[in-house]
């Protein structure tokens, strides 16, 4: 199952979000802080993680710049700061994908699944070893 880490600090948002995930078949578990996503990244892997930048004790952006020195996990920024800056910084980043709230929730399930597509996280992939078998394309 396709495991997704929420960063994120509104409730109604974590709540709704969850719920749909849920319904997609997504596994998704949530941090409301940089130090709670801190935590949890140390002690589980996921396959993609949406971030929002503006958060109680501190900002996406170093959390980003964080889990991609220690990881390779598609992120997608998810957030109301959608000036040009903010949208360009987060791209030149390197983000997967950047999307502005409030969004449209089925077009953040095709964003989510186009990018788990792109970087190889479908959940069709077994490995073994040093054997990688891709279930779809066999």
């Amino acid at each position: 199952m396709i495991k997704i880490l929420m960063v994120e600090d509104d409730p109604l948002i974590l709540k709704n979000l969850s719920e749909l995930l849920k319904n997609e078949g997504f596994e998704s578990h949530q941090a409301v802080s940089v130090n709670e996503a801190k935590e949890i990244l140390s002690e589980k892997k996921f396959d993609l993680i949406l971030l929002d930048i503006l958060l109680p004790d501190g900002n996406g952006f170093s959390l980003f710049s964080m889990i991609k020195s220690i990881t390779d996990t598609p992120v997608i920024f998810l957030t109301a700061s959608a000036d040009e800056f903010s949208v360009v910084t987060g791209l030149d980043m390197g983000a997967d994908d950047y999307i502005e709230k409030p969004f449209r929730p089925r077009e953040l399930i095709s964003r989510i699944k186009t990018v788990l597509r792109r970087s190889g996280r479908t959940g069709s992939t077994v490995k073994i070893q040093d054997i990688t078998v891709d279930m779809d394309k066999g």
